[in-house]
């Protein structure tokens, strides 16, 4: 096969950090392989300042993809979004995820079955902060971060943006505190 395999035990994270600090995106493309035995697990998970986010998980074995473009103050303009697709995802077979996103269209596609959806809300530009984390939430302290589980299992193929995350993290590119690698 020649991939890598990276082996999440439930502890580490993985951190793909911005070089400008900031990413403003208006059209994303995130793939990776996945297997796991657990139910629960953040995939990977990236958030900006002004209340962008955007979230994979397994939840209850199926995958949920959480994503927010922007929501204002009063309220009026309401970006969260979430979508699952999927099912016994937990079963510790490979699945393929490949999530695109063109301003407020995404394309959703998980083990070659696609479904497409709009996010709510009126902004097409993803804004976010300092890195994007693989595995779990970075530990910022909220509460959000703690009652979601990290992922236990393992990753492979993992691209974001062009970015191969997987070689980066082989090569000691990336902070991979805690991580447990196969290669």
């Amino acid at each position: 096969l020649g991939a890598d395999v990276i082996n999440f035990d439930g502890n580490g994270v993985i951190s793909y950090r911005f070089k400008n600090k900031k990413m403003k995106t208006l059209k994303d493309v995130i793939s990776l392989k996945f297997k796991t035995s657990e139910s629960e697990g953040v995939i990977f998970h990236g958030e900006g300042q002004q209340g962008d986010y955007i979230t994979l998980e397994l939840k209850k074995a199926k995958l949920t993809l959480q994503l927010n473009l922007g929501s204002n103050q009063y309220g009026s303009i309401y970006g969260h979004t979430s979508v699952t697709t999927g099912s016994l995802l937990d079963d510790h077979h490979w699945h393929s995820v490949v999530i695109e996103r063109y301003g407020r269209n995404i394309n959703l596609t998980l083990d070659r079955h696609m479904q497409h959806f709009r996010t709510n809300g009126e902004f097409d530009h993803l804004d976010l902060d300092y890195e994007l984390s693989f595995g779990g939430m970075p530990f910022s302290g909220k509460p959000s971060s703690s009652s979601r589980k990290n992922f236990k299992g393992c990753m492979e193929s993992i691209n974001y943006n062009g970015n191969n995350i997987t070689d980066l993290a082989r090569r000691k590119k990336l902070d991979t505190s805690n991580v447990v690698r196969k290669i």
